[in-house]
């Protein structure tokens, strides 16, 4: 009977006392579901740890600038422990453990200690925000495990040679309920001292779109003005609100401008459809773009963040930094006529995992995958606008 292997991560203190063991490090958030954080932590020598407690954290870090740029007192971090708890034995506490926990406190023996530790509702997902250069290793939202040996029961910080921290990811996956939306957006301009309007509508064929689709957006232009349209542009935006700071930014993720079809004449008409596929990769220098955290240490599998989701049903519950995006159309205009402009926000998202749009996805990897290979055996990083689509799901994730 072939053996199934199972991936355990495992680090230790500074000082070789204190070891923590982990069975996962990326956690999913579907339907205001989440699974609970179970770990053990080991003390080889039980005897030096006599009268003292272990405490396991897990602790939320919003950093929104360089550590460097810290200067006269001034922090742009902030950390807040959403649980913490004693670690004991199970059957004190009167929890369930995991099979890994029970495996590991057969093998480890006396000293090892399961815990269990939980995300609050409404936490935020772990992402980066690029900084200057490219730089996103420390800005954004993070996840750690936490455990260290206190003094007393109310040492909740401990000293860093008896402490261990262990980074983890919170995302989210998307439920449809199988209602298909199709989000429009509508704008009219007039013009002094001239009849008629000239009008904008944007189209899509539905809410949420996954990492790696395309995205069709249907433009309609009704000119009954006096003014004729000189161009079209279009982008897509990802919206970030640091709630910490109170700040917000835009960056567009795709954009285009065309004439095709222009000037576009007053009493005409003009109906176009613009694929565009929002990936990283393509926005690779865009200062302030926010991704989804990646526990690897390949750059290459990083995608944009995913639209955060208030899985309350009230935005306003949203924490840390809030993603969305949106479909910008412009219309450049003759003359003095400026800018005609709409926005329609939509969803960008993961599906859940074993869904129907999951396989699609899974089957558009798998055939770029083999189409590019024999295109291209040695193409270069990012070469290819698909290049996040041909990369090999389930790498495993770089051990701390």
């Amino acid at each position: 009977m072939a053996m199934v292997a199972t991936k355990i991560f495992k680090k230790c203190s500074p000082h070789g006392r204190l070891y923590l063991y982990l069975g996962q490090r990326e956690f999913i958030s579907a339907d205001g579901l989440i699974d609970d954080i179970k770990g053990i932590a080991y003390v080889p020598e039980l005897n030096e740890i006599q009268g003292k407690f272990i405490f396991a954290s897990l602790i939320a870090t919003f950093r929104h600038g360089r550590e460097e740029d810290e200067v006269m007192g001034i922090s742009f971090k902030k950390e807040l422990v959403v649980d913490r708890v004693q670690v004991q034995s199970a059957e004190k506490k009167g929890e369930e453990n995991s099979k890994l926990q029970t495996r590991l406190m057969q093998k480890l023996g006396e000293g090892a200690k399961p815990f269990t530790l939980s995300f609050p509702p409404s936490a935020p997902n772990s992402v980066l925000i690029r900084g200057e250069d490219g730089d996103s290793a420390q800005m954004g939202v993070t996840y750690d495990v936490r455990i260290h040996i206190g003094d007393s029961s109310e040492d909740y910080t401990g000293m860093k040679k008896s402490s261990v921290h262990m980074s983890i990811r919170k995302s989210q996956y998307l439920v449809c309920d199988g209602k298909v939306k199709c989000p429009t957006a509508k704008a009219e301009k007039g013009f002094l001292c001239a009849k008629g309007k000239l009008g904008l509508e944007c189209t899509l064929d539905k809410e949420v779109f996954y990492h790696g689709q395309e995205i069709p957006i249907h433009v309609s232009i009704n000119n009954n003005a006096n003014k004729s349209v000189k161009a079209i542009r279009v982008a897509i935006v990802q919206h970030c609100e640091l709630t910490m700071v109170a700040g917000q930014y835009s960056c567009k993720v795709a954009r285009m401008e065309t004439k095709d079809g222009c000037p576009l004449a007053p009493g005409s008409n003009l109906n176009r459809t613009f694929t565009m596929k929002p990936l990283a990769q393509m926005c690779n220098q865009e200062r302030g773009l926010v991704l989804d955290a990646a526990l690897s240490k390949e750059r290459d599998e990083t995608n944009l963040a995913s639209s955060s989701l208030a899985e309350t049903g009230d935005p306003n519950d949203l924490l840390g930094v809030i993603v969305s995006y949106s479909v910008k159309v412009t219309l450049l205009l003759s003359g003095m006529g400026g800018e005609l402009v709409v926005d329609l926000p939509f969803k960008l998202n993961h599906p859940k995992p074993d869904s129907e749009e999951a396989d699609t996805l899974e089957a558009v990897k798998k055939t770029t995958a083999e189409e590019q290979a024999k295109l291209n055996k040695r193409r270069n990083k990012f070469q290819a606008q698909d290049s996040v689509l041909v990369e090999p799901l389930g790498k495993s994730f770089t051990e701390e």
